[in-house]
């Protein structure tokens, strides 16, 4: 699994998303991809800004399954 979100000294994670613009808009722990049994990555969304599959919304609390060449961005 990869967490995604913004580091602190009491949180890491493996994708600095603060890196890369308002930081303070990002939750510490955003989102989270996992591979399943099967093959399939799928991302769930454990922040409060959505997260953008493809430019779809997965709001906070869902998961989306992601695809071959699937665009995730996570938007301040």
């Amino acid at each position: 699994q990869i967490t995604l979100g913004r580091a602190t000294k009491d949180n890491q994670i493996d994708v600095d998303l603060a890196l890369e613009g308002p930081a303070w808009k990002i939750s510490r722990k955003q989102g989270v991809i996992k591979l399943k049994n099967n093959g399939d990555f799928f991302i769930a969304n454990e922040g409060r800004r959505p997260i953008y599959i493809d430019g779809r919304p997965v709001l906070g609390g869902n998961k989306w399954k992601l695809n071959n060449n699937s665009v995730v961005e996570v938007r301040p």
